[in-house]
């Protein structure tokens, strides 16, 4: 079953997470809630110490899994929220694909 989270603009299935998945999840949602700074929640949930990187054999694969582009998802909004992502042109089923940092755009100018 389809669960569909507001702070993620597609749904997210949350059934076949781990106890322990399920945990770092909901510390992430109520991380994003609490508008924490986008780099905190970057180290957090996607940082290199983070839980989802520990049960994948490859990068490719965390890359693909769904708790992972819900992190991600997170992230990218936290960061246009905070000023800290602009966001790009692209669009692509309704999700947001396309971001260039802030810096990058200063640099650019």
């Amino acid at each position: 079953m389809k669960k569909v989270h507001s702070h993620i603009k597609s749904g997210f299935n949350t059934d076949g997470l781990t106890e322990a998945q399920l945990k770092f999840y909901r510390q992430a949602v109520e991380k994003f809630r609490n508008n924490v700074s986008w780099l905190e929640f970057d180290e957090f949930a996607l940082g290199a110490k983070s839980p989802i990187f520990a049960r994948q054999s490859s990068h490719l694969d965390v890359l693909k899994d769904p708790l992972y582009l819900a992190l991600k998802d997170m992230w990218l909004r936290l960061g246009v929220k905070q000023g800290m992502i602009a966001r790009g042109k692209g669009k692509r089923g309704g999700a947001m694909t396309s971001y260039r940092s802030v810096t990058a755009l200063r640099r650019a100018v």
